[in-house]
This record gives C-alpha cells, structure tokens and sequence, in this order.
C-alpha cells in the first residue's frame, strides 16, 4: 500500500462530510473516529478518481478481445453504451466492493495486482447496477438518469436499448472471464453474479406487477409484500453482492461467514430501498438527477404501504382516486395527502429505529474476526440520512 491512504479510512470520513452524521452510541463513535484520520475532500476524490481510472482499461479489455474486435463497428457502440451508463452516480456499490476487499483481505495479501483486480471486481457491479437502471428505466418510463435523459430516450437508441441491456449483462460475463477465468473462485463469483441477477429479477417483477394491478385494488399493498419487494428488488445487490464479492476474493467461503454477511446487508437493503422511495417523492429532482415516477406508476412503496395503514375512509378514498395517475393535479394530491399523514415525521423516526438496529446486529460481530464490525457500519454511515 505504500503511503497511500486505506480507502476504509476515506469513505468513513467522506460518509461524515457528505451526509453530516450524528453518531447515536459511544461504541460507534469510537470505531469510527479509530479510522477517520485527518483526511481531506481532496483525498478522499483522489480514492475515488483512482476507482475511475481503472473503467478505461477494464472497457478496453472488452473492446478489444478476440470476440468483439473483428467488428470494429460493435466496439464503438458497445464503449458509448459503457461510457454513458457507467457515467455519473455515486459508485458506491463499486467502491463497496474495494473497501469491502481491503478490510477482509489479510495485510499481506494486499498487493497493487489484488487491489486492480478489486476495482475491476468494483466495476462489474457497476455494470450490473447499469444493466437493472436501463431496464427499469424502460420499464418505468422515466425520463432522466443521473441528470441526463435515460439511454433508451436518446433518438438513435430508442427500444434498441433493450438488446444493449443484454449486452451490458454479457460483457460485463466476458470481463470477469478475462480477468477472474483463472482464479479458484471464479466459479464462485460467477454463480453469485447469476444469483443476485435471479433474485433482483424476481423483485423487479413483484415491483412491475404491483403496479399493473386491477384499479383501485390495494389488497397487496402491505408491509409483508413490501418486504418482499426490498429484499429481491435491491438488498441483495446493492450490498450483499458487494461484499460476498470481497470475502471471495479474500478467499473466505465459509458459509456461516456469508450467512451473516447477507443478514446484516439485507437489513441495510431495507433502510436503503426505504429512502429511496422517500426520496423519490420528496427529493428535488436538482439534487437527485432523477425525476420521480412512484406515484404515477402506482408503486408499491414505504409511503404508499405506511399512507394505506394510517388513512381514514375519506382519506382512503383521496388515495385510491388519485395513486397511480400520471395527472400533476392527483400527483400533487397525494403528496399533501403524505403530508397530511405526517409520513415525513414518521419516515424519519422509522429511519433512525432502522439505523440503531443494525447497529445492535453489527454489535453481535465482535466475535466473528472474519467479518470485522467497521465494514458495516462505513456501509450504513454512507447511507444515513442521505438525500440523493
């Protein structure tokens, strides 16, 4: 490693920086002030600069292989497809991936080939968090993305994203075959990656078909199917893939290990998914880069499930005669019906509950060396109060 600063120390600190943290017991307040040493913003973007670095040379890699460079024309389209989908966005997950390897891995293992192999690991959940963006963007009918118009909405793309999604999934196969084909976990990560795509392909579903039900039939919207939702739809790719990704390349395949690696990612998954549906309705579009669709879709989010479980008759009414209408006048109706319902108040108070149990689980790590406590709880701190 050199001189060069721990990406843990870098992401704990800019989680502090970036979403301004209240530590709420002493035990998190130690281990977080342990790792965070006087670094600056400028380090911190010079960590994640170096993870941006690596996208250049995994893409060329791709471009380049025996199987795509006979096309010349394939190439091109297939870095534009990378290059504009790839752009943007916080690159937590892939970042996750990084610091989750550097704090499993043993000191002496850590060499600049196995941190290069870490942020190409980091990139291939990026391109598979791209692959599920551009197909739910599809499906959604959103119109923009991380500040730019979704890929399927650009004129010379249009309904032909559907086939680049698909090739987005299988390059991103081809670059861990080139760079991982000759590791004794390859197998390992490759069945991971086709899991986490069955499991977020099956909450995908459950999210689309939620909002395809019949007219004003609310019988699915509760707590249970909700649940549902989260843990398919988002937990297990957002953070359980990332850090299963670490232990393997760390080499730990113990399945106790993995066990409580996803129970912990899940409950994290479910904060995450949470505000994201709050954000989704109440965050401006200036910050978020994404215009929310929740509402006109119909979904079956944190707020639509809490508003049915809180609503009067009259109130109940308001909300069947207006969810799931694409009208400005119904949209803005159920945010003041939202409002009415004091969901923000509620949200915020369900977030902090949420946040101080995973605490209390993370607690329980002490014992497990294998899975050390700091790597959820730099998980949970980018995440806390987020806005974006």
């Amino acid at each position: 490693m050199g001189t060069s600063i721990k990406l843990s120390k870098i992401i704990s600190i800019s989680s502090r920086i970036f979403f301004n943290v209240n530590y709420t017991t002493r035990v998190l307040k130690t281990k977080i002030r342990a790792m965070s040493t006087s670094v600056s913003i400028s380090e911190f973007q010079k960590e994640k600069e170096t993870f941006q670095d690596v996208l250049p040379k995994v893409i060329d890699s791709l471009v380049t292989s025996p199987k795509l460079s006979e096309i010349p024309e394939f190439s091109v389209w297939m870095k534009k497809i990378l290059d504009y989908n790839l752009a943007g966005g916080k690159k937590n997950r892939g970042l996750t991936t990084v610091l989750a390897y550097e704090m499993l891995e043993k000191p002496e293992n850590i060499t600049d080939e196995s941190l290069r192999l870490s942020r190409t690991m980091g990139w291939c959940v990026e391109m598979l968090q791209a692959y599920f963006l551009m197909a739910d963007d599809i499906m959604d009918g959103s119109t923009t993305r991380r500040g730019v118009p979704c890929w399927y909405r650009l004129p010379e793309v249009g309904l032909g994203a559907i086939n680049d999604t698909i090739l987005v999934y299988t390059s991103m196969m081809e670059i861990l075959k080139t760079h991982f084909g000759d590791k004794k976990q390859y197998t390992n990560i490759v069945n991971l990656f086709n899991e986490t795509l069955l499991f977020t392909s099956i909450g995908q579903h459950l999210d689309l078909t939620m909002s395809q039900r019949k007219k004003n039939d609310y019988s699915l919207f509760t707590v249970e199917r909700y649940n549902a939702i989260v843990k398919y739809k988002t937990a297990y790719y957002t953070f359980k893939l990332p850090v299963c990704l670490a232990m393997l390349l760390a080499n730990n395949t113990d399945a106790q290990s993995h066990k409580r690696a996803e129970e912990i990612s899940l409950e994290i998954g479910y904060l995450f998914q949470m505000q994201d549906d709050f954000i989704d309705c109440f965050g401006a579009e200036s910050e978020t880069g994404k215009a929310g669709t929740d509402i006109m879709q119909g979904k079956c989010s944190w707020l639509a499930v809490t508003a049915l479980q809180r609503c009067n008759e009259a109130q109940r009414n308001v909300f069947t005669s207006c969810y799931g209408s694409r009208e400005p006048a119904h949209i803005e109706r159920i945010l003041r019906l939202f409002e009415q319902l004091e969901l923000p108040q509620l949200y915020r108070q369900e977030e902090r509950n949420r946040y101080d149990a995973v605490i209390e689980k993370v607690r329980g790590l002490s014992v497990d060396t294998s899975l050390p406590p700091e790597l959820f709880l730099i998980m949970l701190e980018m995440i806390y109060k987020r806005k974006l």
